[in-house]
């Protein structure tokens, strides 16, 4: 029986470490290699994804040219064969494949279709390419495609139908939104069925700013079956063994190839790879439930950003509210209790019982809470005010000081300590502008940037049915600001089950303001909603970053001028 051992490097690299990137692409393909024939790496493996203006730089092409050359000679000391992606200067910048067997470049292949909707934007960068890449490999015969490709029938599919492939290689760094994963696994099961052909999905993982890759290399069978699925949310190795037989078989009985002109099929490259290897029948991971994988791609998108920036540890101000409450969580699973401190900033309208919840939370998480009260520094700007500009009555910008006293006080601590200030903002909040600019708003990053009011509890609750550590009185009272006597949010926003589905149909759906009112929404909250959201564009194009979870997450897929005068 003739069988092909494939390995999938499902890497972490880091954007612009070329080095970096070169030691685990080697180290991933040493280890594979005594098992493999061949090694598939992701999309642009060597540079990360995705390396933007980065690839406006000649030195970092040149870089790029000069690390393809070291990888060349690394391979003469492995059996197996390499798909390495990376960047390429050939008349025009490429977005490329090479394939690489004992110090040889065998052949290479140029992504055709450039992603350049939502967060991508290829086109400013890369030019398409118009070439395959097939080979065999001890006489099986594999195709290769780049992300995108394989989305496309006119293309890649056809002359692979044409030429009887028998194993479709798909090369991707393919970011993660909560549902795309499904959506994805269903499409590549149908391709797989439709081309008769073995399909090897390989996927990157790690958060790069505000995107995340979720891992999840897939294989499917012909059949449509999954045959192996990778980690989610985690660095992992696969290695499977197939059998292209039955791929033959039906190939034979397959009208499209009696029907297609052969000469549309580029020249194929031939490898012997003789190797005595053990058969794999590959394994298939969980796939993490709802909560349980949002909260996964929050931990992984935040430990990348600190780490992979280099700072020495994070501070946030604890409330006593849910958001604070999450985010600290977030920030101890991912970066461990040691890295985390808690500052908490009473005024004269905090609760008693916020101070205690929040006590409560950091001796549960036993990390260190700092308790500066604000109510004298806001006493002293309100009386400088008072005598300077003659203002007496309490407004919502009083209300506003004392967020912004307390960014100072977390900015200060950010200054003195290296720390990474973590905003607690929702994307609730975000959306409609209930946030105070340069106040609760401001950060280094936002790990809930992109997760709506109602998420924040679900995924609170998932975490405490973990283990309990946050108090129950947080999850049972009214969500409030505590900036006057006997606030919270209802008072401005409609309640959140409402606005969040208002805030989803819209920005996730595409719907207008009359096709949510058609769904049984009061007109008058829709439009409310749809005010406060025109109105806090200006805010949201000053907020700090935070990962995107959400098919149209604030940011890159959002678009909106700032000055606008269409409703």
């Amino acid at each position: 029986m003739t069988y092909i051992n494939i390995g999938i490097a499902q890497i972490n690299p880091k954007v612009g470490d070329l080095n970096y990137n070169f030691e685990k692409i080697f180290s991933f393909w040493k280890e594979l290699d005594k098992n493999c024939h061949l090694v598939c790496f992701p999309e642009l493996a060597l540079t990360g994804y995705p390396p933007e203006d980065l690839l406006l730089r000649r030195d970092f092409l040149e870089d790029c040219k000069n690390y393809l050359q070291k990888l060349l000679a690394f391979s003469k000391n492995f059996t197996s064969a390499g798909l390495i992606g990376l960047p390429f200067y050939k008349e025009a910048l490429y977005n490329a494949v090479f394939l690489l067997y004992k110090g040889e470049i065998l052949s290479f292949y140029f992504k055709r279709y450039l992603a350049k909707d939502g967060v991508f934007d290829e086109k400013r960068y890369f030019k398409e390419g118009n070439d395959f890449l097939l080979f065999f490999i001890n006489e099986i015969k594999i195709g290769v495609s780049i992300c995108e490709d394989i989305w496309y029938p006119s293309g890649v599919e056809r002359i692979y139908d044409l030429s009887g492939v028998e194993i479709i290689i798909s090369l991707n760094a393919s970011p993660y939104y909560f549902g795309k994963y499904e959506d994805k696994e269903n499409f590549l099961k149908a391709k797989a069925k439709d081309t008769q052909c073995y399909v090897v999905y390989v996927n990157m993982v790690g958060g790069q700013d505000e995107l995340i890759f979720d891992g999840r290399s897939l294989v499917i069978s012909p059949e449509g079956k999954i045959l192996a699925r990778a980690k989610a949310f985690e660095e992992d190795q696969l290695i499977i063994s197939l059998n292209p037989e039955k791929v033959l078989s039906k190939s034979l009985l397959d009208p499209r190839l009696k029907k297609g002109n052969q000469r549309d099929i580029p020249p194929l490259k031939e490898l012997i790879i003789k190797k005595d290897l053990p058969c794999y029948e590959g394994r298939i991971s969980e796939n993490p439930k709802e909560e349980e994988e949002i909260y996964s791609a929050l931990k992984l998108a935040l430990k990348d950003y600190f780490n992979k920036n280099g700072f020495k540890g994070v501070i946030l101000g604890l409330s006593g509210g849910i958001d604070s409450a999450l985010t600290t969580l977030l920030a101890v699973d991912s970066l461990g209790k040691e890295k985390v401190t808690v500052l908490f900033m009473p005024s004269e309208f905090t609760s008693k019982e916020s101070l205690e919840d929040a006590r409560e939370l950091a001796k549960n998480l036993e990390i260190p809470l700092i308790e500066i009260p604000i109510t004298e520094i806001f006493r002293t700007y309100r009386e400088t005010i008072r005598k300077t500009l003659g203002f007496e009555d309490f407004t919502v910008a009083e209300e506003n000081l004392q967020a912004r006293i307390r960014a100072n006080l977390l900015f200060y601590l950010s200054n003195r300590k290296g720390w990474l200030v973590l905003s607690t903002s929702n994307k609730s909040e975000a959306a409609t502008g209930y946030t105070t600019i340069y106040g609760d708003m401001a950060g280094g990053y936002a790990p809930l940037k992109d997760v709506y009011k109602t998420l924040v509890y679900k995924l609170a609750r998932y975490r405490n049915s973990q283990t309990p550590v946050i108090p129950e009185r947080i999850f049972k009272k009214a969500p409030s600001a505590e900036l006057r006597p006997g606030q919270t949010d209802q008072d401005t926003l409609p309640p959140y089950e409402i606005l969040d589905e208002i805030l989803r149909l819209h920005l996730e759906e595409g719907l207008t303001p009359s096709e949510i009112v058609s769904k049984g929404f009061a007109e008058g909250t829709v439009r409310k909603v749809f005010e406060m959201l025109k109105k806090s564009e200006y805010k949201r194009k000053q907020a700090p970053l935070g990962p995107k979870i959400t098919k149209r997450a604030f940011g890159r897929d959002y678009r909106m001028p700032i000055t606008n005068g269409y409703f």
